[in-house]
């Protein structure tokens, strides 16, 4: 009995001391309290902790079995809030719609493979899906017939091939005519590597010392144009013939 009643003496003194000496050891339990939105309904979870924290009362006084007083200092206990990792459900369905996101990624993996397709046909890397528009178009009057005056896809000249894609893909009105074009463009480009996708390209070809042929640049130095020999094919810039012939690029 002695020797029960000492271990008893001495738990009590160990468990007042662990207090003293860990004034915020958590507790593992969480306390969720409901919070109301204006409308009244609960919407979000707040989960609560309980820290143990040292009392302003006065200290407790215990006397040892040897006649020495020990001073131990009071704890408490306090509900606290702690950060929500509990997302409000409308937030969350905005956030998390499956639906949509399948549908998009859906969408975005047919845009992969058709850039991939037209970067096959017309010998570029498309890699700007805002021009895929022109790049459509341009695949789409690959091997259409030269004809002077022709604005068809039966037939098309130069000037008409590029006034079409310009109506087609940025809804603009050009001039019928090449040097009249080159003439009206609202930004002139003479180096060749500053030209983007969609810039017009000019040539004085058989001698001409004015500008009488365009063709729509594509990027990767290739551009598409309405050839007298061929109709609607892609040429480099840096073909003898063209290389030779070549006068500025423009912008609209």
């Amino acid at each position: 009995m002695v020797f029960l009643s000492k271990l008893l003496h001495v738990s009590l003194v160990a468990i007042l001391l662990s207090g003293a000496f860990a004034p915020e050891m958590k507790a593992t339990t969480l306390y969720p309290n409901k919070e109301k939105d204006k409308s009244g309904k609960n919407t979000v979870l707040t989960p609560k902790k309980v820290k143990i924290v040292k009392s302003h009362k006065e200290n407790i006084e215990i006397k040892t079995k040897g006649g020495n007083t020990v001073a131990l200092p009071k704890v408490e206990q306090k509900i606290v809030d702690q950060p929500s990792t509990i997302v409000k459900e409308n937030q969350l369905l905005a956030e998390i719609d499956l639906t949509k996101t399948n549908k998009a990624l859906q969408e975005l993996l047919i845009q992969r493979k058709e850039m991939e397709e037209l970067s096959s046909v017309l010998g570029v890397t498309i890699t700007d899906a805002s021009m895929l528009d022109l790049y459509r178009e341009a695949a789409d009057w690959l091997g259409t017939r030269y004809r002077r005056g022709g604005m068809s896809r039966k037939a098309v000249d130069c000037s008409g091939f590029t006034n079409i894609i310009y109506k087609n893909v940025f809804d603009q009105k050009l001039d019928r005519v090449s040097t009249t074009i080159a003439k009206n463009v609202k930004e002139s480009i003479h180096d060749k590597e500053d030209l983007k996708p969609g810039d017009m390209v000019f040539f004085s070809t058989f001698g001409k010392k004015y500008i009488n042929h365009v063709g729509i640049y594509l990027g990767e130095g290739k551009f598409v144009h309405a050839s007298i020999k061929k109709g609607v094919i892609i040429s480099r810039l840096d073909e003898g013939y063209y290389s030779r012939n070549w006068k500025k690029g423009g912008r609209n």
